[in-house]
Parts: C-alpha cells; structure tokens; sequence
C-alpha cells in the first residue's frame, strides 16, 4: 500500500508548509515505495522527443477541491459516514462506477480514463494548487509557470489569438510566475453566460473606430525617435508587442468570430447547459477551434467543509456532468478530441469521513492523500482506470500518481520536453521534477503513449 505520514503532531491531513517548500522535500514524508515507484535512473530513460499528439490543451479547473468519493471515484460498498448520500451507476465502460449525479458522463466513458491515484504533501488551497497547476512543488520563493503559460512561451501566437486564455479568469497559479507577464493568460474577464456576452477588452472606447485605432497606430510606427528607444529597451520592446497584439486582437474578424458565443445554435448552447460552466467549455472549444493552443476554464465552489452532498447534487455535478459529456461529445464530433487533451482536476480532494459535525452539516474537509482527476483526448485513451484507493478512499493502495507524473506526461503528449531549463535569477529551473530526486509514479503510460 501507498503511504503518506500524516498522522504526527498537528499534520492530520498534510505536512506542514515550511517543510513542503524544502528542496527534495518528498524524500521526508515517510513514502513506501515497494515496487510503485520508478529510480531516478529508470525515469530518465523515457522517451520525451516524440512528437506532440496534442496541438491544444484544455484544463477544466475545479476550484477548491472536489471529492473524489463523490465524483468519480465512489464507494458503494463503505460505511454510510464515508459513502455519504450518493450512489454510484455503472458507466459505458464494464467496471467503470462513477457518481450518481454524472449520468451523461456515464454515456461518454469510453472517451476519458480516470486518475484514482493521485497523491501530493499539502492540504493548502494555495501550495496544492501553485502544485497541480504547475506540476511543481514551490520551493525558494519562485512561483512556477503554469502549464499554459509553458505552452504559450513554447508555441508562441499562432494568429491573432492569444496562446493561453482564462475563462471567466484565471487563479494566481495558471499565471507566468517567473518568466514573466508576457506569457500570462488573456483572461476575458466576463461570464460567457451573461447576457450579451463581449470580451471588454476587446471593444473599443466610445466614440472610437478601427480606422481610427490604425490611424493611431501608423502615426505611433512613424515616430523615428521611439522606434530607436524601442530597440535599445527590452521591456518597450514588450510593450510595443503587447500593443500590436492587442491591436491585431481588436482589428480581427477571426478574433471576434471566435468569442462571439451567439454564433452557436440554440441546441448546441443548451446541450452545454445555460450556466457559467457550460459556456465556458462552449466557449473553450470555440477558442480551440480557432488556433488557441491552452484554454483554462476556471470554475469554483467545491470547497464543501459544509452540506457537501446538498451543494454538489443541487449545482456542481450536474452542471459538470452536462458541461464535461457535451465538450467531449462535441471535439469527438467535429474530429477535434484527438488532438485535443482535456483534463479535469482540482488542487486536491476531500475527506473521505463525513464531517457531521453541527456546524459542518455533513461536510468533507481537505484532503490530499489520495483524490482523483479525468484525462481524455490529446493522445490519451479512454475508458481506463488507473490507480486504486483503500476501502474507504483513503489511501493509495495501487499506483500513485505524482502531478508531475501527470505534469511530464501532458508535456510529452503537447511535444514539450518536460526536462526543459528555464533561467531565472541566474538559476536554471527545470520545467518539472520530474525524473529528479522527487519519488515519482512514473509517466502515465498505461493511458497515454509516452
């Protein structure tokens, strides 16, 4: 079995955050490692020189931790205070049990496999998301760029486009961290689901025109004496590209096109659910389309210390359940899903015990122990299950998966050599530890050929 001490002095769900932030931390957190865990050596033997099967990534973000006995890893068979309120239903899969609540999921089984499996130190909303995110413990005060941010430095535009968009935004850590503000998100700032829907920093002030911006921008070109400046200077140099980006963004038919969510058929919008996350996964797919290479779909509100089974059946689950089996169902229509990786994660999961305590009323707290994640498209198989919890969902019983095992393996399916160096502060930093000291699981090659 897969263990993680937890249990001494005040660590019930964690390890302390001064001793994550260690360098090789993880070789104190007391792991088994039997014959689950790969040598450094052995890690370092795969093959991260393939070509990429994914051209665009989208990370649907659940923000606050879903639980993974309540999604897609249930307990039937447990006790009532860790089984809770819910069933599980059988999926397309043979032997695949997920949630009650995802019945369209259910339907679309065959084209996603699920991580059971994964593991990290820390029940801190912001370590184990700069983590997940990342796929990088945070060490020495540098914050990692996000995997989109990666993508988006690797890849750089591809048209008018931004590499990397936020929908509705984006959280701390799906920025640049240290490599810098020019390779942050576009986020666009608005509900896809309010009525009239703009991008607002797309539309120009009133009174202005497109022919008027390029007037502006030619008489800007003009001015020989700037032009100069902004060849000596980096930083006006990024700021002269920030504002031709932002120009070819406004000025683009296919920059609007791509945004504008009441192109779509009634039917297409309904089948993703008239709420913020469907037409977020809606607008995602739209952007995908279009020649964006990293869309994060930042949703909300699974932090469920209180009436977990109350706010996960009344909104959570079936709007993912709508969302998630339409975005899924749709790329696998349009010839889209294979070369697009979509994966749904949050920066950990939750208690397996029930907390029904009177002021929890039946919620589940922070845990990082073991949680779940959903992978499909992009070079990745569907219907598979990889990893084991224990009886009650506690522990990782079979195959742990580390985030920089997931982390390595989207990289690798994206073309992107997870051993890439960056420098920053005069130090070069690996874009993943994976394949280092860090225990590691190993890449996910039961899903994914890597």
């Amino acid at each position: 079995m897969f263990q993680i001490d937890m249990e001494s002095g005040n660590r019930q769900h964690g390890i302390a955050r001064r001793d994550f932030v260690r360098v090789g931390a993880l070789s104190t957190l007391g792991l088994t490692m039997g014959d689950l865990f790969r040598s450094q050596a052995s890690a370092k033997t795969d093959d991260k020189k393939k070509a990429p099967r994914a051209k665009a990534c989208i990370v649907l973000w659940a923000s606050g931790g879903p639980s993974h006995l309540d999604t897609f890893d249930p307990k039937p068979e447990a006790p009532a205070e860790y089984r809770g309120t819910f069933k599980a239903i059988e999926t397309k899969t043979p032997g695949m049990l997920i949630n009650e609540h995802l019945p369209l999921m259910a339907q679309q089984s065959d084209k996603f496999s699920i991580i059971r499996s994964l593991t990290h130190p820390s029940p801190s909303h912001d370590i184990a998301s700069h983590t997940m995110l990342t796929g990088n413990v945070p060490a020495r005060g540098t914050i990692s760029p996000s995997y989109g941010s990666v993508v988006f430095r690797e890849r750089g535009y591809q048209g008018s486009l931004p590499p990397y968009v936020s929908v509705p935004s984006g959280p701390r850590y799906a920025q640049a961290g240290f490599i810098g503000g020019a390779y942050k998100p576009f986020s666009i700032g608005s509900d896809p689901n309010s009525k009239g829907f703009q991008v607002k920093s797309l539309r120009l002030p009133s009174g202005m025109t497109v022919e008027r911006l390029e007037n502006r921008r030619k008489w800007l070109n003009s001015l020989d004496s700037l032009k100069q400046t902004m060849s000596d200077n980096a930083e006006l140099k990024v700021l002269d590209e920030f504002y031709q980006r932002s120009y070819d963004m406004i000025s683009s038919p296919n920059a609007s096109k791509a945004f504008d969510l009441s192109a779509e058929d009634d039917k297409v919008r309904d089948r993703y659910g008239r709420n913020t996350m469907g037409q977020s996964c809606l607008l995602a797919r739209r952007l995908v389309e279009s020649g964006v290479s990293f869309v994060h779909v930042d949703r909300g509100g699974w932090d469920t210390h209180a009436t977990n089974f109350e706010t996960l059946k009344g909104a959570r689950l079936p709007e993912l359940d709508q969302a998630f089996s339409a975005l899924l169902e749709d790329l696998a229509q349009r010839g889209m899903l294979d070369s697009t990786m979509v994966v749904w994660m949050g920066e950990f999961g939750r208690t397996p015990k029930i907390d029904y305590a009177p002021r929890w009323q039946g919620g589940r707290h922070h845990y990082c122990k073991a949680f779940c994640s959903v992978v499909a498209g992009g070079g990745f198989k569907g219907g598979h299950v990889v990893g084991l919890t224990s009886e009650f969902g506690e522990e990782v019983k079979e195959r742990p998966v580390l985030p920089w095992d997931l982390g390595a393996t989207m990289f690798t399916q994206l073309g992107i050599p997870y051993d890439k160096t960056y420098v920053e502060r005069d130090r070069n930093i690996r874009l993943l530890p994976y394949g280092t000291s860090l225990i590691s699981g190993g890449m996910l090659k039961e899903i994914a050929d890597v």
